[in-house]
Order: C-alpha cells, then structure tokens, then sequence
C-alpha cells in the first residue's frame, strides 16, 4: 500500500517540478521584454533630444561612462549630461539600435546587456555615421527595470 501512495505522490512532484521550471522561462521571457522597453524608450527620447526622458531610463543613483570616457553619477547629473549635448552637437542627431548581442541575467532582478548602436547627426563630425557597443547593467526596483550602470564604446578602424 506505501507504493500505491508514494507513486501519484513522486508524480505529483515532478509535475509541479516541470511546471515550475516552464514559468521560470516564461518569466525570464517577459523580463526580457521588460528590458528591452528599456532600449525602445530610450532610443525614442534620444531621438526626441528629451533630456528627461533619457534620464527616466536610469535609477536614481545610476552611472553613466560615454565614449569620450565623461562620468555622470546619479540621474540629475545624467540629465544635465544629456541636456548639454541635446542642446548642443547632438541637437540634430538620430540614435538606433542594430542589435541586442546578449542579456545575460546574474540574478533575477539584475541583468548585463552587450548591444550595437549607432549615431548619425554629431555636429562635431559632419557626414559621418558611428557604431559603438554598450555594455549596460540593469536591475529591478520598486520602479521596474532601470539602468543601474554603462558605457559606451565607439567601435575603432576594424572592429565588427
């Protein structure tokens, strides 16, 4: 009679056992989704020269490295960032995203992202078009997903 019982039982729990893992992917799914809004709601109010809405993208004690290697701390300090250069050579730029080369979770609320981009319209450099490569770390509040820390990199002579 204990194998009659303990048959549906091991059953049991390695049905809830498959289950459970099947909701994690899709979790990570939709955290990825999630993520990836990110990139959309950037590249929008990039090309919208919107200072704050870029600044929106990133926790409030958040880190940006650019491509010229300037540090801005916290997100009123990368507002100020962005407002100088919006208002200034990137005032008529346009930013896009080639692609997303990876998103690698370390723990379910923080996440690394390798992704291609590029940026045409720098008034510093007329006619010409860079690529660069972002490497951004995000993680999960109270507010959602938000870009704790980054940086630019402009791609040199040969690199893909």
């Amino acid at each position: 009679m204990n194998k009659l019982f303990l048959l549906p039982l091991l059953l049991l729990a390695f049905g809830l056992t498959i289950q459970a893992a099947a909701a994690q992917q899709l979790d990570k799914a939709k955290e990825e989704e999630a993520i990836k809004q990110i990139l959309v709601n950037y590249e929008n109010a990039w090309n919208r020269h919107d200072a704050k809405g870029l600044a929106d993208q990133y926790h409030p004690d958040a880190t940006w490295v650019n491509w010229f290697g300037a540090y801005s701390k916290g997100q009123p300090d990368i507002q100020a960032h962005y407002q100088t250069v919006h208002s200034t050579y990137f005032k008529t730029s346009h930013f896009y995203t080639r692609a997303i080369e990876d998103i690698t979770f370390v723990k379910p609320d923080v996440a690394i992202l390798h992704m291609r981009t590029g940026l045409t319209g720098d008034e510093r450099y007329p006619g010409e078009t860079f690529e660069f490569r972002r490497t951004l770390v995000v993680t999960k509040r109270e507010a959602g997903w938000r870009i704790l820390a980054g940086q630019n990199a402009k791609f040199g002579p040969g690199v893909k």
